[in-house]
């Protein structure tokens, strides 16, 4: 029999004929299945039509199995098991979960992030494995075909099918060393600023064209000196502690990143049309429904807030 055969029955005649095993009564059945006799006994005409002979046979106490039916009780009771265990939705228990989730966070964020998460893990969730993933121009894509879970970042999306939660607002500020020759001044004019080179931290399908860059200056008519572009965020900040370079980069709020690492942050010269962003989790489709999905995604959530 072909696969789209299957459609012509009635998973309701199957259940009637276990039933009508299990019972050898129509009366009985009737009752287990909450119908009415005489739906019951045209149950068993159908029975008959579908498997094209008699299933049972009357009798003063009801109903016996014919050899052909109970031929049939042992793979109609594993085939009605199976069915109900894929129709039956697993209760998702933290503690039993063996998914490898692949996410791809912002380096800096990951620095702050991840080490608490596997804390957490190890308690709450020790079969879960992370995989971290960098962002590159095919990580939608990835996302789509399930190669990826989940994604903090920046960039903006305009695609179909995917889902995003902001997490806050990104301001843009300068960072440098500490004793940086600017830290010392009250306001900082745009030549003075534009003087010193500058480290970019470039972000795929967010600011590799430098259309920002553009955005930033073309009204100003200038231009700045950089000496380094990466995709690392760490590479970036560690190139300013001994240098007089100078990075766009996010102000955080109690700064103890850059404290730590002997950078602090100034105000750009207001003449700079500094980009706006939003920092925020991004999933496609696939992943909304799935519990482990949904739980991954508020255990994440929660880590940042807290």
């Amino acid at each position: 029999m072909k696969l789209e055969q299957l459609a012509r029955y009635d998973i309701k005649l199957l259940v009637a004929l276990h039933v009508l095993l299990e019972e050898q009564n129509v009366s009985r059945a009737a009752e287990r299945l909450n119908v009415t006799q005489s739906a019951m006994s045209k149950m068993l005409a159908r029975l008959k039509e579908a498997f094209g002979e008699e299933l049972f046979i009357r009798t003063s106490h009801g109903i016996q199995p014919t050899e052909k039916a109970l031929s049939l009780k042992l793979p109609l009771t594993d085939s009605l098991d199976s069915l109900k265990s894929l129709l039956t939705p697993k209760i998702f228990k933290a503690q039993e979960c063996e998914r490898t989730f692949r996410i791809s966070i912002l380096d800096n964020a990951a620095t702050r992030i991840i080490p608490k998460l596997l804390q957490t893990l190890s308690k709450k969730a020790p079969l879960v494995r992370i995989q971290l993933k960098p962002w590159n121009r095919h990580s939608f894509d990835d996302l789509a075909s399930g190669q990826l879970d989940l994604v903090m970042n920046m960039v903006d999306i305009d695609r179909a099918n995917f889902y995003q939660k902001v997490l806050n607002d990104i301001e843009v500020c300068a960072i440098v060393r500490k004793n940086h020759p600017l830290t010392l001044k009250r306001e900082i004019y745009i030549d003075d600023f534009l003087s010193y080179s500058f480290v970019k931290v470039v972000l795929p399908e967010l600011n590799e064209n430098h259309e920002l860059d553009q955005k930033m200056l073309a009204s100003l008519n200038k231009k700045r000196n950089i000496v380094l572009e990466t995709t690392n965020a760490n590479c970036a900040l560690q190139s300013l502690i001994n240098t007089d370079y100078i990075l766009f980069g996010a102000r955080n709020k109690d700064e103890e990143v850059y404290e730590k690492m002997g950078l602090t942050t100034i105000k750009a010269p207001k003449e700079f049309a500094l980009p706006t962003f939003q920092m925020k989790f991004i999933w496609h489709q696939r992943q909304q429904l799935p519990a482990e999905q949904v739980w991954f995604r508020q255990l994440l959530l929660d880590e940042i807030k807290s």
